[in-house]
């Protein structure tokens, strides 16, 4: 962030400038307006609006369990509260780039996809928990894999090296989790996790299974090489900004 009268830059933002205690109050309007609580205390009201967001995500998950999960309230809520969160972060957000917001939606979808693999039900109506680990997170790491290639090499956007650390290891340990499951189930005598890759089927494999078991090959591989590559590329620009902050090489 930049103050607006002596140019002051800070990779934080600040409502006071750190520097000349100019008041920045152009660059904190709507959400970002921040409001006196009380006696030395204020609060953004975008932070007032994500407080309140999760508590009402806390009484929808007593809800649910009030009816032993029967009508995925929690699922319906997390969708509905935090995905307007995530919509409102983005179109409030004046100076973010765009791999950030998608950070930000593919951690708000993968909350998601984890809630359905256990609340994705509905008595007397349906039962979708089966496809999320075996076709749908798969499938999604997938497409990920290849939005953030596009986004990160074409667009020539910024990434911010800490969080995008934290995707990358997010979507290796789901897609890892999931191919040691498929291991399990492919040579051991009787398939354990019978919530994996259709079991029912028998030792024929219908095409559900056999696009289950592509899909998690695939993501595993893809996982994995992106996790690898970005550190090399993350430790070479560590190294590359260390050799120039200090002079660089020596005889």
């Amino acid at each position: 962030m930049k103050c607006s009268k002596c140019g002051f830059i800070s990779r934080r933002d600040f409502y006071r400038c750190p520097y000349c205690g100019h008041t920045n109050e152009e660059d904190f309007e709507g959400i970002r307006k921040r409001i006196n609580l009380g006696h030395d205390f204020s609060a953004q009201i975008r932070t007032i609006i994500i407080v309140f967001v999760v508590n009402l995500f806390l009484l929808s998950v007593l809800l649910d369990w009030y009816f032993q999960f029967k009508y995925a309230i929690c699922l319906w809520s997390y969708f509905v509260l935090f995905g307007s969160l995530v919509v409102m972060d983005a179109v409030s957000s004046k100076k973010g780039s765009l791999i950030t917001s998608l950070e930000k939606m593919d951690l708000f979808l993968l909350g998601y996809l984890l809630l359905a693999c256990g609340l994705c039900k509905i008595n007397g109506v349906f039962d979708a928990r089966e496809f999320f680990p075996s076709l749908i997170i798969p499938g999604y790491l997938i497409l990920t894999a290849l939005v953030s290639t596009f986004v990160v090499f074409l667009r020539k956007s910024k990434m911010r090296p800490i969080f995008t650390e934290i995707i990358f290891v997010l979507h290796f340990i789901m897609a890892t989790i999931l191919f040691v499951f498929l291991l399990i189930n492919k040579y051991a005598p009787t398939a354990p996790f019978k919530f994996l890759l259709f079991a029912d089927t028998g030792s024929a494999k219908g095409p559900l299974c056999l696009a289950s078991e592509i899909l998690i090959f695939v993501a595993f591989g893809l996982s994995v090489i992106y996790l690898v590559n970005y550190n090399i590329v993350l430790v070479g620009s560590i190294f590359r900004k260390v050799k120039r902050i200090y002079g660089g090489e020596r005889d």
